[in-house]
């Protein structure tokens, strides 16, 4: 999805169609370049909580061990928390973490981490797939609070949370126990 769109649909519930008709322009006026700003601003914090609380990106690196110590410096993203730590064999590694490193005893590990996000630029490709929706809803949200229109924002809110708890459920098949016949 197109982070455009997504704010677009938000300007839909925001009832902001001047705002919504600016955005991808190339020339724009102070006012409205301030508001465009507060919007990516709002899209930046919704997308950051959708991929940390909800939907996490998660990457996998193959590190050596340095005096039993693995450094977040040396890892090629940020990183937001340790999913997990295994051996050159598969196996899990027991491990603790500080400040600025990882400490374990091993030679090599696997390390499978969750990564913060880059902030999103107008026109970025959002990659991660959810709804459109529900970034707007966050995006909508997060503008109505700063507003002061706490009220109103708590409808997005109550949207945007029920929207992604119900995206991120798992969707199985129920299997239900047999019946059986009680004399």
């Amino acid at each position: 999805m197109k982070l455009n769109d997504a704010i677009k649909l938000s300007c839909d519930f925001l009832d902001l169609e001047q705002l919504k008709s600016k955005i991808g322009a190339q020339e724009v006026d102070d006012e409205s370049a301030k508001q465009l700003n507060k919007l990516l601003c709002c899209a930046n914090l919704a997308y950051e909580e959708i991929v940390t609380e909800y939907l996490p990106i998660l990457h996998t690196e193959r590190l050596d061990v340095t005096n039993g110590q693995i450094s977040f410096g040396l890892l090629s993203k940020p990183i937001c928390g340790i999913i997990s730590v295994q051996d050159e064999n598969g196996s899990d590694i027991k491990y603790s973490l500080s400040a600025d490193h990882i400490s374990l005893s091993a030679q090599k590990a696997t390390i499978t981490y969750q990564t913060i996000p880059n902030a999103l630029a107008y026109g970025a490709e959002v990659s991660v797939l959810f709804p459109e929706r529900l970034l707007a809803y966050g995006i909508a949200r997060e503008y109505l609070f700063l507003q002061d229109k706490s009220d109103e924002a708590l409808i997005f809110e109550k949207r945007f949370k029920d929207g992604l708890t119900s995206f991120v459920r798992k969707k199985s098949a129920l299997i239900l126990p047999r019946r059986r016949w009680h004399a």
